[in-house]
């Protein structure tokens, strides 16, 4: 047996110890010397803020509480809407409408400030990057030295302001005072641009003027002496150019109503309408006035005109449509039936009274007896009711059916009720002293009341027949005859051989 002594047991705790502090003391020094590199470095003043208290009485629009001192850039403020802050106006803005200065670093606009002056001002409004602020005293001023002129502007290409540059010379129009100077100074504005000029104040005053000065967004200038050129014609739109056909243009004469009076010169002006199109009459204000006008002006919507001092033409008789019954209808114009009467006419009872023929009301003019029977011949008819006079002939001698033309017949269009203009032919042969003869495609229609040869009326036929048809005359004006048609030239004959 070896007589050495046995090694001393291992402890892992003490090894675990003894690794903790060989890390730690390295870390520990190092904060050691930072805290007595901070300890032993100068120390810089401290930033104070100093709050003025402003004696003045309290305003409408001023705000009197604490003024806040803004105008140490190292200062640390929040500026709020309604507070009262001290700062230092180093800049103006480019109208030189307001000064401009620092306000918690962000841009503020003083109007009427200056620069160089120390001022109280109130801030009114906080905007996404300047602010706003009212001046309400200036503490102080200095005199500030002269700001470098900037760089001159140079228009970008198709700018169309590019030729209102430092020393170009052009005619402006005062349209406003300047709100800066308006005993001194009138606003001109040139495609947006803003032109300030110096000793000119009347709105409205056409001047010539020198550039002096040019910004992005403005200009200065002043007076040239030179008297101002006319005023250029104002650019009229084009005219508007009507569809082909359409004839309502200027210089076109023609015949219009007066429908209404004109919303805008009712006095002086009357409206009338040609297809739609609204026409505005100088000169004619009578509601339902038939004059001839010449166009003078035409829109798109509407046209002016004139009175030419023409006499227009007769309305032309308005076209009256006939009631075409179904076939077999017994009540036609021209037919001659017996009826009862039933019941005196609710609109005329001492002169009309009413009969039904299969259900379809007749007023039957001159027989107001209830339960009287008598013969009567229709002489006009409608789709709800009819009209009839009495023939004088007892009931039940004559029935006489209407006759009714076919589709193929070329006067078809010549039945009971239809208005038309025709020319007297020749006298009737029956009665030449009261009645004319006329012709219809054919068709003879005896026109009753009307006898001087060639004469042209308009008739309203009262009876039609197969071979023949009854008219009377109307009373309305008839319209002009058509032209008559050129007879074709005769071709030349065809030359002779040799």
């Amino acid at each position: 047996m070896s007589n050495q002594p046995a090694p001393a047991p291992h402890h892992p705790a003490e090894s675990k110890w003894r690794i903790l502090a060989l890390v730690l003391l390295p870390i520990v020094g190092i904060l050691l010397v930072l805290l007595a590199i901070f300890l032993v470095r100068p120390r810089d003043a401290g930033v104070v803020t100093v709050v003025y208290t402003d004696g003045a009485p309290a305003g409408t629009t001023i705000n009197t509480g604490d003024v806040i001192d803004a105008t140490d850039p190292r200062a640390f403020i929040v500026p709020q809407v309604g507070y009262r802050y001290k700062v230092f106006i180093s800049d103006e803005s480019e109208d030189r409408a307001s000064g401009v200065a620092r306000l918690g670093g962000r841009v503020t606009f003083i109007p009427n400030g200056r620069r160089g002056q120390t001022a109280v001002v109130d801030l009114t409004r906080i905007g996404e990057r300047v602010y706003e602020a009212v001046l309400v005293k200036v503490l102080s001023e200095v005199e500030m030295p002269p700001k470098a002129p900037p760089a001159p502007f140079a228009p970008r290409p198709g700018d169309p302001t590019a030729g209102i540059i430092a020393g170009a010379e052009l005619d402006v129009v005062i349209s406003e005072a300047s709100s800066k100077n308006p005993e001194t100074e009138g606003v001109a504005k040139v495609h947006g641009l803003v032109i300030f000029v110096n000793g000119v104040t009347q709105i409205g005053e056409r001047v010539n003027v020198r550039i002096v000065e040019r910004r992005e967004r403005l200009a200065f200038a002043e007076p040239t002496g030179k008297p101002a050129g006319p005023a250029p014609e104002p650019v009229r739109r084009t005219s508007f150019q009507p569809r082909p056909g359409d004839r309502v243009i200027p210089g076109a004469e023609m015949d219009v109503v007066i429908t209404e009076a004109s919303a805008k010169n009712p006095d002086t002006e009357g409206v009338a309408r040609v297809n739609g199109l609204v026409v505005f009459v100088q000169g004619a204000t009578t509601i339902g006035e038939r004059v001839n006008v010449r166009i003078v002006e035409r829109g798109e919507r509407a046209a002016v005109a004139e009175l030419t001092g023409k006499p227009a033409a007769p309305a032309p008789a308005p076209v009256r449509r006939v009631f075409q019954p179904s076939p077999g209808d017994p009540v036609v114009p021209g037919a001659i039936m017996d009826v009862v009467i039933t019941e005196p006419s609710g609109r005329n009872p001492d002169t009309e009274g009413v009969a039904r023929v299969n259900g379809l009301v007749v007023f039957v003019q001159g027989a107001t007896t209830i339960g009287e029977r008598l013969n009567v011949r229709i002489v006009e008819r409608g789709g709800r009711a009819a009209v009839a006079e009495p023939t004088g002939t007892p009931p039940g001698d004559v029935i006489r059916r209407a006759f009714i033309p076919s589709a193929d017949d070329p006067a078809a269009a010549v039945i009971a009720g239809a208005e038309m203009d025709v020319v007297i032919t020749e006298r009737s042969t029956k009665n030449p002293e009261t009645e004319g003869v006329a012709k219809v495609n054919g068709l003879v229609v005896f026109v009753n009341g009307a006898t001087t040869v060639g004469e042209r009326v308009n008739v309203r036929i009262t009876a039609r027949r197969e071979r023949m048809a009854f008219a009377e005359l109307t009373g309305k004006p008839a319209a002009p005859a058509p032209p008559p048609e050129a007879a074709p030239e005769a071709s030349p004959p065809p030359p002779a051989e040799e």
